[in-house]
């Protein structure tokens, strides 16, 4: 590590907090898990070791025993080398509070930030829990709260869908599936275009029928999780046996199987057989099997004739985009979630210009709510004119490779650097603005994205893509880098 700071409490600081974050988005932990993660800080770092303050003999022992694994690997992928944590019981001692981190100033000018703006891919709108103890988001922020058993988001549910001409059959659908009553819809299959409402149809119903029976088991799935799981499961040759029933037990003893995205197994042969197997455990046990795609069952690719005649044996319904109705309600439910107040001729001019998906609307509010902030202006239909008039700059989809080229020229540093190992400041700041670029300008999963950066996790994309998002919220640098570097690649896509 001998391109970071020299400081060892900084360099700590740095590992430390990436580290936390990848360890509070682990769907593995629990709730009280996490619980012993609070009050710890870092003293400082020494080579491969990091020396973190806990408060208490019990917190050092959770650290050290359960959580070790964990801990562990997080450490190593923030670091990106093996990292070794000793501990010191510190009692009743904070963290020393941290300087507001400052970001290295770049001869690129400085760009007028209300007339930037870039394409919004940003999660399905979750609900806002009624009077939370805890506010479960930030101001302008729509958090996914997963369950760590079930991999749902509890916080999308029916209530938070809003049902229009293009997915109200969809919806109906589901629902009966959720309450139990679709039996001649199983499987369900839902398809349609990125952005839609699929992946939250799909939480919907793991979270509705947990609402009708507690006791029913609920996982959701992405493909590529599947995927991983299987592989794993596989990967140690002298527990292969064990681990392959523990994958077969918990996917095939389960009353409701959501699989999202599952276009992505295309190719994977081994992934497909032992999907085909579960599949039909589930189907003919008479248990709930729901499926996600971007295109009809007849029309994956690389999938055999078994597989995708057993598809079509249940109900295949479409989302399309949204009309203007649906989007303005759309965008109007986003708002309050956020506790947002926006004028009605705002939502009328997102809505007529953004008619794709839901992540469109939800990228464009957020671009506006955000210049008024940073700006401290009201939001007006004026603002929202000004802020988006770059969005239509192109409407080809931007490749990473692409994007890492010219974000590397904007900050100065070769494309070998923002996909390397390197954690200087002035690094690390444009590989998590490459990461947030490439998340909103492509339709790349989080796991591939990570691919193209050097085999990244794609916990470590989420806490790219989350921190820029914030930070655009409050910082008007960041804010600046963001649109600046969008409007660039936007203007050489059209120009190619």
């Amino acid at each position: 590590m001998a391109d970071t700071t020299t400081d060892p409490l900084e360099q700590a600081r740095g590992v430390w907090s990436d580290a936390l974050a990848l360890l509070h988005q682990n769907p593995s932990l629990s709730a009280r898990d996490k619980g012993w993660l609070e009050n710890v800080f870092p003293e400082g770092m020494w080579g491969p070791t990091i020396v973190l303050c806990v408060p208490s003999a019990s917190a050092q022992q959770a650290l050290q025993t359960d959580l070790n694994k964990p801990l562990m690997d997080a450490l190593r992928e923030s670091a990106e080398q093996d990292i070794f944590p000793a501990f010191k019981i510190v009692k009743k001692k904070a963290e020393p509070k941290k300087k507001a981190e400052e970001y290295p100033q770049f001869a690129a000018p400085e760009p007028k930030p209300a007339e930037k703006t870039t394409q919004g891919q940003l999660p399905i709108p979750a609900s806002m829990p009624q009077n939370p103890p805890v506010p479960v988001f930030q101001s302008g922020q729509n958090r996914p709260l997963l369950d760590p058993e079930t991999h749902l988001n509890k916080n999308a549910t029916f209530d938070t869908f809003v049902p229009g001409d293009s997915n109200r059959f969809a919806r109906t659908v589901a629902l009966a599936v959720a309450e139990g009553s679709g039996h001649d819809f199983n499987p369900l299959c839902i398809y349609g275009g990125s952005g839609l409402g699929k992946t939250h149809l799909l939480n919907a119903i793991g979270n509705y029928a947990l609402v009708k029976d507690p006791h029913l088991k609920v996982r959701y799935v992405t493909s590529e999780e599947f995927t991983n799981e299987f592989i794993e499961a596989l990967g140690d040759t002298n527990k292969s046996s064990g681990q392959i029933k523990e994958f077969n037990r918990r996917y095939r003893e389960v009353d409701v199987l959501l699989i999202d995205d599952i276009q992505f197994l295309s190719g994977k042969d081994s992934t497909l057989e032992q999907f085909f197997h579960t599949f039909n455990t589930l189907h003919q046990a008479n248990k709930r099997i729901v499926i996600a795609s971007d295109v009809p069952p007849k029309d994956l690719q690389g999938f055999n004739e078994r597989l995708i005649s057993r598809f079509e044996s249940g109900l295949t319904v479409d989302v399309k985009p949204p009309d203007l109705e649906t989007r303005i309600a759309i965008l109007r439910m986003i708002a309050a979630m956020n506790g947002s107040n926006i004028p009605n001729d705002v939502l009328n001019l997102i809505a007529e210009r953004f008619t794709e998906n839901i992540r469109e609307l939800e990228g464009a509010l957020n671009r506006v709510t955000a210049m008024a902030s940073l700006t401290s202006q009201p939001v007006t239909r004026a603002l929202a004119e000004q802020t988006l008039q770059d969005f239509f700059t192109t409407d080809v989809e931007i490749k990473p490779a692409d994007i890492i080229t010219q974000v590397a020229k904007y900050f100065y540093v070769t494309f070998d650097d923002i996909v390397g190992r390197s954690r200087t400041k002035k690094i690390a700041l444009a590989r998590q603005i490459a990461m947030y670029l490439v998340r909103e300008l492509t339709s790349m999963s989080l796991n591939d994205i990570g691919l193209v950066f050097g085999g990244k996790d794609h916990t470590t994309v989420m806490h790219a893509y989350t921190r820029i998002n914030d930070e655009m919220q409050e910082k008007q640098e960041i804010y600046n880098y963001v649109m600046e570097l969008t409007v660039q690649l936007k203007q050489r896509s059209s120009e190619k």
